[in-house]
């Protein structure tokens, strides 16, 4: 069983304690479940039903919001806008590990740019993509506040400034990714709705609406993370702390598996800024040396990209 806390808004007589909660799940599991945050129910309902009512319109409709990799943005900048469908990417890819099955599932994401309305963005020109703009808008600006209060929780058990990481993520292009995952079908392949994986953010922010999530222990058994409320955030740690900590909060390896119903989950990733450096915290070298080397966050994520895309190095 992960640990549930509680943020307790509006109690500081608190912060001290349930930093060091945080603080204890990232060395244990890197996995812990996040309620009293104060986002109202309905912000999940929306962002739920807007996915649900876009995933269900026909293949050649949904295709035709299709995520593109790059953008005119710049050669090496990914564009985490638009529809991803069934096998269309594969998570063993993003870790390193070519050639692995491709996944079960259906996304469509969003970035940072989502807050701004006058963004042209693929969605559907009618009123149900007008509903799935302004849900996953909200929900976006949601988890970003979820968000920031983690990593100031973190930064205070790390005897960190308050600000440390506001400071290293406040133009960082986080990404929202809604997924739709199949029930198991004797036509697949496999059960396989997402592939083991870490993720390559400071702090994930997850939720669903049904059982298939599962993390991998330490002594490599994998363990069902069963959380029932869809507004509750299942919240993980990925390779940036992992990376910051000299592995003393550990970047658990985790998977989704196919159930035997259709499943939701809503996903927020938390990155850095791009001239963010991550290098080990003193702290955490002082008796062992440091296993990583630093890395500027773009460098670190663009390798992350090439290899989830399958393309060669950029620059």
């Amino acid at each position: 069983m992960i640990p549930v806390i509680d943020l307790e808004p509006g109690r500081p007589d608190l912060e001290r304690k349930i930093a060091e909660e945080i603080s204890e799940a990232c060395r244990n599991t890197g996995f812990f479940v996040v309620r009293g945050h104060g986002i109202a129910s309905e912000v999940f309902d929306d962002a739920y039903a807007a996915s649900l009512r876009f995933f269900a319109l026909t293949p050649e409709t949904k295709d035709a919001f299709a995520m593109r990799t790059s953008n005119a943005r710049g050669e090496s900048d990914y564009s985490p806008y638009g529809y991803s469908a069934l096998l269309s990417e594969n998570a063993f890819a993003y870790t390193g590990k070519p050639g692995m099955p491709s996944d079960y599932v259906e996304k469509f994401s969003v970035g940072r740019l989502i807050l701004h309305d006058d963004e042209e963005l693929p969605f559907p020109a009618d009123e149900l993509g007008a509903r799935l703009r302004a849900a996953l808008k909200r929900y976006f600006a949601a988890c970003e506040t979820v968000a920031g209060q983690i990593a100031e929780l973190l930064a205070l058990a790390l005897d960190l400034p308050r600000d440390f990481f506001a400071t290293r993520t406040d133009t960082s292009n986080d990404s929202l990714r809604s997924h739709l995952y199949p029930g198991v079908d004797p036509q697949f392949l496999n059960d396989q709705g997402m592939g083991q994986h870490t993720d390559g953010t400071l702090i994930t922010l997850l939720t669903q609406d049904g059982p298939g999530l599962q993390l991998q222990d330490r002594s490599g058994r994998w363990l069902d993370i069963d959380v029932q409320e869809r507004d509750s955030f299942i919240v993980n740690i990925g390779d940036l702390m992992a990376r910051w900590s000299n592995d003393e909060y550990v970047s658990t390896p985790h998977r989704v598996r196919l159930a035997d119903r259709q499943r939701q989950s809503i996903v927020f990733f938390k990155l850095a800024n791009d001239d963010t450096v991550i290098e080990c915290f003193p702290k955490f070298a002082a008796d062992r040396p440091a296993k990583y080397a630093p890395i500027r966050y773009e460098d670190f994520s663009l390798q992350k990209m090439n290899l989830l895309f399958g393309r060669e190095e950029a620059r």
